[in-house]
């Protein structure tokens, strides 16, 4: 791929832009940026070009110290080394795959494939995803990604995992427990590095694009001294912790509810304790290879398009004489003995615990804090009634500002 340059001032400018992205990253006089690029993201295409009219999401330029000066258009300016440089712009494409594709849900997760489905490792801290990923990859399974997976629907309506393209990469040193043989596969694939990580050369990197239905999420759980341990997972904490791994902000929450629940109700879902990888990566094949033939989720993304959200209603307070009722639009998912909500202007999913099922329960009819309160005082009569109104108020207060009631006389 040739580069070409225009000149500004004394430093060239060009700009690269990933298939995908709407934005081009800017690279002012660092050619060795576009080298490093084509080692760690393979398989996702790019083109060079010397001019571009769209503002870039991430500009790139060198340092008299070797170092890489790396800004963004809002937030600090960074200096870091050539890889560590490429690692933050990675991190940030991330960020403008979904800004640019809207429709996509986003999670910070490992895919690996299983027998043409894809498993999936929602981020824990330090919980060896990459590892892990990693350790299949030496055995011959296909590594969509390490880090994030973009997941939307295809035609039939399965719900996807995209691969990135990117390598997967390792923290330095390798764990002291990889036996001989994994390290001496791992450190043969060893590619661009710096003090703290290493990128790893797939020889067949998985494309950009290319996608594989969801099979199974499983939850990771890393320590030193911990007997090895698969029991499955409880659907409503597999929403709960998928909720709090996607960071894509362009689809309708009750979209991203949606689809969530049915992962959480088709995949397998399991809690992996482990101590080591190899040990993981045996008893993953095992579980995988049982569960072949179950059909993958499915689910109609964006069957109901984005609302523009309403003002927060920060300041209201629940009135305890007053009547609410549940607000139009809503959308609620049961799992377990958990409820979710999305409110109907997409900006929020709430769950919901016990007491707060209770009183969205009596919500079915309007009722006022007080009348609420009274209903599960007669329940609960060893509470004093002063506290259950003043708690029920106060829930009312977050219905509110969440936009899941609204007052019987609006």
């Amino acid at each position: 791929m040739g580069i070409k340059a225009k000149e500004h001032g004394v430093t060239a400018v060009v700009f690269v832009r990933f298939d995908g992205l709407a934005a081009p990253v800017e690279l002012r006089g660092c050619p060795e940026v576009v080298e490093t690029l084509k080692a760690i993201a393979p398989g996702w295409p790019f083109a060079v070009v010397p001019a571009c009219a769209d503002p870039p999401f991430i500009t790139m330029a060198p340092r008299d110290d070797a170092m890489v000066q790396v800004s963004l258009p809002s937030g600090p300016t960074k200096r870091l080394d050539r890889v560590n440089a490429v690692c933050e712009l990675i991190a940030t494409m991330a960020q403008e795959l979904v800004r640019s594709q809207p429709h996509l849900l986003c999670l910070h997760a490992a895919a690996v494939e299983f027998g043409g489905r894809l498993v999936v490792f929602p981020n824990a801290r330090r919980a060896g995803k990459s590892t892990l990923a990693a350790c299949l990859a030496s055995r011959g399974f296909r590594v969509f990604t390490d880090d994030y997976l973009p997941i939307e629907a295809a035609d039939d309506g399965r719900i996807v995992g995209r691969a990135t393209g990117v390598q997967t990469r390792l923290r330095l040193p390798l764990p002291s427990e990889f036996s001989a043989g994994l390290r001496g596969a791992l450190e043969a694939r060893f590619g661009e590095r710096n003090a703290q990580y290493v990128f790893m050369n797939a020889p067949n990197p998985v494309l950009h694009g290319e996608t594989a239905p969801i099979g199974a999420v499983v939850f990771l759980e890393r320590a030193a001294t911990a007997a090895q341990e698969l029991r499955p997972a409880r659907p409503s904490d597999a929403i709960n912790r998928l909720l709090k791994q996607n960071f894509a902000r362009g689809m309708h929450s009750a979209e991203i509810l949606g689809a969530l629940s049915a992962i959480s109700q088709s995949a397998m879902l399991y809690h992996l304790r482990y101590a080591t990888a190899e040990r993981a990566a045996d008893a993953l094949a095992a579980a995988m290879e049982a569960h072949t033939d179950a059909p993958p989720p499915r689910y109609d993304f964006g069957a109901r398009p984005a609302e523009v959200a309403g003002p927060v209603l920060a300041n209201r307070r629940a009135d305890p004489e007053a009547r609410y009722a549940r607000a139009a639009g809503f959308r609620e998912i049961l799992s377990d003995d958990q409820c979710f909500l999305a409110d109907a202007h997409g900006t929020a999913v709430h769950r919901l615990n016990a007491g707060a099922i209770a009183i969205w329960r009596l919500l079915e009819e309007p009722m006022s804090a007080r009348e609420i309160a009274e209903a599960i005082h007669a329940q609960f009569p060893a509470v004093p009634s002063q506290s259950v109104l003043d708690d029920t108020v106060a829930l009312l207060d977050g219905f509110l500002r969440n936009r899941l009631v609204v007052s019987a006389s609006d």
